[in-house]
């Protein structure tokens, strides 16, 4: 069956400008739509904290980041002109998302479209940015008050400047190249992937051109000024890559590349199943791109490189950071942001792809299954909150909502405490120590517990910041965790600091199941009346009468004198740290809980229950106390409620 050729309908010079102008809108609404609608997460609080500082103190700062100064620098300047809101400090890299796409057309245009007349049907140009408008890996990052919307940005200016200099050397173009490329330096220490491509494609291009000896002279100056406005920072900036944990290699090759081409093609926000249809759509468009390009015939104008070398080019710019990551031991699902440098030839090539393919309709095909997968991973960036970064602005909203005066808050990870303070005041907030031992969780938590009478606690990252939970261990012995709640990746805790008894003040022999001893209680606090938002800190003494071969939770529920629940704190021993499958036979289990009384609670009088339940299947074990079968749940003692 013969294929009908595509149209080869022009586009005027005026009608291709309008165009362009509809895609810049379109990537401009598609990057600041729902802009603050997302908490600051950790790094971006961290942004918006050193931006506030002068000028030195950010140069110091970044000294010790794992990120040069360029950007903390620049938002320092865009702060001071429109403000410290989230909207505002994320103006920024949406501007520099649509600066991108503008510059990804300048690249399709000046790459595969016809130096001396009209490119027939829809230009690669104007393809290649309406894919990098509504490109959701770009509009994350472009949503994000960190670096890396500059850096897309960046390359895609910096790329666009050499080709320029390859086809006509001018003052003007190589001095714009000398201060963008120095600009990509100090801006993302991933940048100099792009300076490596130009350098390689220029290499290619002095093979071909071998008469044109003053070039290398000149494109040599061009990268000894770049390199002599970046020295100053050069030790700083060896220091900090030489300082970085690679990401271990656990990964295999082929999953790995599926995992780029996942990102490149549908962001961060849509899985690899979901997404299957999208990746089979740019695979095709990528051979198309590249496989007959091979064939053609590089142009004899000495002006400017056409044909096969262009492909090439725009291949190399491509391929090769994705290489130098691999090599480099960076790929990790958290370090795909670096793979916004290849954004604009990934979207150039299929570009080229679309216009080349010689049937309309298999084009129109490939781009609609490119483009609806593309929609969903936009919807699910905005709406899913599977997706959605940390919320620290609503736990510092339920923070202040619960606060009193004697509060406490601890934070877990040192770079907490920026994004924290940005939505609420540095008062009484306790950043815990970094890798700590159990010598100074002590040291650390003795003043805190002594201070304040609760403490909110917000745990993130425990695996890099504290791999034992020692901070969390202690806690559970010398505190009473009362409330958990996720929000995102982070967990909001909250715990009583009241005395700790070591002996139960009410004993009795109440057996659960037949392996397990309730030896007695003890109620920090005495008999002293309890208002609503306080926790009430109960201590339960344990003893194992054999091995215990399953894992069972601790439920302690409050319940008003119509036997209603009003407060329940339901959890395995030692917040979760000492499983029953763990206990020795025969020792005596200390175990703290806190029950927090909601802030809503009704005065009265209520009473305080306990039980143990089956944590897989929920069946609650039978409660025998002296020679008295009990029900499910064994009254403790009874607790009256003051008003505030």
């Amino acid at each position: 069956m013969k294929i009908a050729p595509k149209s080869t309908f022009h586009i005027s010079r005026l009608t291709r400008y309008a165009l362009l102008l509809v895609l810049l809108l379109l990537a401009f609404f598609l990057r600041f739509y729902r802009l603050d609608a997302q908490s600051f997460w950790n790094d971006e609080g961290n942004s918006a904290r050193i931006a506030e500082r002068p000028i030195r103190l950010i140069l110091e700062g970044a000294a010790g980041d794992i990120h040069p100064p360029g950007y903390y620098l620049l938002l320092h300047y865009w702060r001071a002109a429109v403000g410290h809101s989230e909207f505002a400090l994320r103006a920024l890299s949406a501007m520099c998302g649509v600066i991108m796409v503008a510059f990804t057309y300048l690249l399709g245009h000046r790459l595969f479209e016809s130096p001396t007349g009209p490119t027939p049907g829809p230009t690669p140009g104007l393809v290649a940015a309406f894919l990098g408008a509504i490109s959701p890996l770009a509009v994350y990052y472009a949503q994000e008050a960190r670096m890396y919307a500059l850096l897309g940005a960046l390359s895609a200016v910096s790329t666009y400047l050499f080709l320029r200099l390859l086809a006509r050397p001018s003052l003007a173009v190589g001095f714009a190249y000398v201060l963008v490329g120095a600009a990509g330096l100090y801006t993302q220490y991933a940048f100099p992937f792009v300076l490596i491509v130009h350098n390689v494609v220029f290499g290619l291009w002095c093979l071909i051109h071998a008469r044109r000896a003053r070039r290398l002279v000149l494109w040599a100056g061009l990268q000894v000024a770049v390199a002599a406005l970046y020295l100053p920072w050069l030790p700083t900036a060896l220091k900090s890559v030489t300082g970085w944990s690679p990401a271990g290699r656990s990964y295999t090759l082929i999953p790995a590349l599926l995992d780029i081409l996942r990102a490149l093609t549908v962001g961060v926000t849509l899985t690899t199943d979901r997404a299957i249809v999208a990746l089979i759509s740019a695979g095709l468009l990528l051979a198309i791109a590249l496989w007959p390009a091979w064939r053609e015939r590089r142009s004899a104008a000495p002006s400017f490189p056409r044909g096969a070398f262009n492909v090439f080019a725009a291949a190399v710019y491509l391929l090769l950071p994705i290489v130098l990551i691999l090599a480099f031991d960076l790929y990790k699902s958290e370090w795909l942001k670096f793979l916004i440098v290849i954004l604009p030839p990934f979207h150039v090539l299929l570009a080229r792809a679309v216009h080349r393919t010689p049937s309309s309709i298999l084009s129109l095909a490939l781009l609609t299954a490119f483009c609806i997968p593309t929609t969903i991973s936009l919807h699910s960036l905005y709406f899913d909150p599977a997706y959605q970064r940390d919320d620290y602005r609503q736990i510092a909203a339920d923070v202040a909502a619960q606060a009193r005066p004697q509060d406490g808050i601890i934070l877990n990870a040192p770079n907490q405490w920026e994004v924290f303070t940005y939505y609420h005041p540095d008062r009484h907030v306790y950043p815990a120590p970094y890798h700590p031992t159990p010598e100074n969780v002590d040291a650390f938590l003795s003043p805190v517990l002594a201070d304040h009478r609760r403490l909110f606690v917000l745990y993130w990252g425990d695996a890099e910041a504290d791999p034992q939970r020692l901070v969390e261990s202690a806690l559970s012995l010398r505190a009473y965790k009362a409330h958990d709640r996720w929000y995102g990746r982070v967990r909001l805790a909250i715990y009583g600091a009241a005395a700790l008894p070591q002996e139960p003040c009410e004993t009795f022999d109440a057996r659960f199941g037949d392996r397990i001893l309730l030896l007695g209680y003890a109620l920090a606090g005495g008999d002293d009346p309890f208002r609503s938002g306080d926790v009430v800190p109960l201590t339960l003494f344990w003893r194992a009468r054999a091995p215990i071969d399953r894992r069972y939770k601790v439920t302690v529920q409050i319940l008003d004198a119509q036997g209603r629940l009003v407060a329940q704190r339901d959890t395995e021993p030692r917040d979760d740290l000492l499983p029953t499958t763990a206990w020795t036979p025969e020792q005596t289990v200390t175990d703290r809980y806190g029950v927090w009384l909601p802030p809503t609670l009704s005065p009265g009088d209520h009473t305080l229950f306990v039980g143990l339940y089956d944590v897989f299947t929920g069946q609650r074990l039978p409660i025998t106390a002296g020679v008295q079968t009990v029900d499910e749940l064994l009254p403790l003692f009874g607790i009256h409620v003051e008003s505030p």
